[in-house]
């Protein structure tokens, strides 16, 4: 009897030790969600809000520009197939994968094989490129690349080396391949550089890194096949405008959703771990929403405590949604749906590329 009031007692004290390093374990990822998410605050109210950064920044500045990590020449080899890089000068989301997933619309629907390949960033995947389908997890290869094989269909390829995953793609028989981000990485080989701009952040204060949003000069902007501004706003630089509207609202465990004008008045938690909320935020108020904001860092790692204490209707982005879903929860969640209309300049454009390397559209080659 002994020997088992031990035992009890022992399994007890384990049983006590376990749950306080659980507790402890979220204490700290909360703490540092916490500490992400200030971090963020602070970096966006001095890029985008103050013209002249602190002096320990503007320093730090001229090392990384010393450095020569702002530096950049586009890649003189030339790809096995047309590669077009879609990426932006500044930190953080601008809308490329959306664009991205756009142009796969637009050119898989004129005849072209077209796969995409990214960094998967937020993923643990380490090694050799990596197919991402949808359903896969993106804690493994990002949820960006998660939420492009599941919009578009299309092959998807993730590689810290995007060299690696542009070769997979070609090895899986690709004409065209779209990259989601990658203007600064000089190991991939490209044919067609697409620069996007925020219309309304611009290129904040025109610093590079930390004192501005900048990864690379301005004058990267030249060296660019095409300039693209999402939404009004003032451009110094020649370029397409680009615009985005709100289709739907679409439930998350794919029920019929509601018309839009349903959701005229009602109060909402809005919950999103994006680049610039404030886009997504502005977007549910414009439908007349009331919104409670739950907004966590970039690319955040959800956890079913992440929602414990909202009571609905949630509404997400999709770059959430991939994340959440996985989840299952049991609150009424919905994703805002939008589109993008790309500038018929732009897919001509692109044509013309494609053509000089002698992709026809299908459409033509009937003719």
């Amino acid at each position: 009897m002994k020997w088992v009031g031990m035992s009890s007692c022992w399994r007890g004290r384990m049983a006590c030790i376990a749950t306080s390093t659980d507790c402890n374990c979220m204490m700290g990822k909360a703490i540092e969600v916490m500490l992400r998410a200030a971090l963020e605050r602070h970096f966006n109210r001095i890029w985008y809000q103050r013209p002249q950064p602190p002096l320990i920044y503007r320093w730090l500045s001229a090392v990384y520009a010393g450095l020569g990590r702002s530096r950049f020449r586009r890649p003189l080899a030339r790809p096995p197939v047309p590669v077009i890089v879609v990426g932006n000068l500044t930190v953080g989301g601008g809308g490329k994968t959306p664009l991205i997933m756009a142009l796969c619309r637009q050119l898989s629907a004129r005849g072209h094989a077209v796969a995409v390949v990214s960094r998967g960033y937020g993923g643990r995947h380490r090694g050799q490129a990596l197919s991402v389908s949808a359903g896969m997890d993106p804690a493994l290869c990002g949820d960006e690349a998660v939420m492009i094989a599941e919009s578009t269909g299309l092959p998807v390829w993730v590689c810290r080396r995007r060299s690696r995953a542009l070769q997979a793609a070609v090895d899986g028989g690709a004409q065209v391949v779209l990259s989601d981000d990658g203007l600064q990485h000089a190991a991939l080989p490209r044919s067609f550089e697409i620069c996007l701009i925020d219309g309304k952040r611009g290129l904040g204060n025109g610093w590079l890194l930390p004192a501005g949003p900048l990864r690379q000069p301005s004058e990267r902007l030249d060296l660019v096949d095409r300039v693209l501004v999402k939404g009004d706003g003032r451009s110094d630089v020649e370029a397409l405008r680009l615009y985005q509207r709100v289709v739907g609202v679409a439930r998350l465990d794919g029920g019929v959703a509601s018309p839009l004008q349903d959701w005229h008045g009602q109060a909402v938690d809005a919950v999103c771990g994006i680049a610039n909320p404030k886009a997504f935020l502005d977007s549910l108020r414009e439908l007349g929403m009331t919104v409670r904001a739950h907004v966590f860092p970039d690319h955040h790692p959800y956890r079913r405590a992440d929602l414990a204490n909202l009571s609905g209707p949630v509404i997400t982005t999709a770059k959430d949604a991939v994340k959440l879903r996985r989840l299952d929860l049991e609150l009424s969640i919905h994703v805002l749906e939008v589109e993008l209309t790309l500038p018929p300049a732009l897919t001509d454009e692109i044509e013309r590329h494609l053509a000089d390397w002698g992709l026809a559209r299908e459409d033509e080659q009937h003719d």
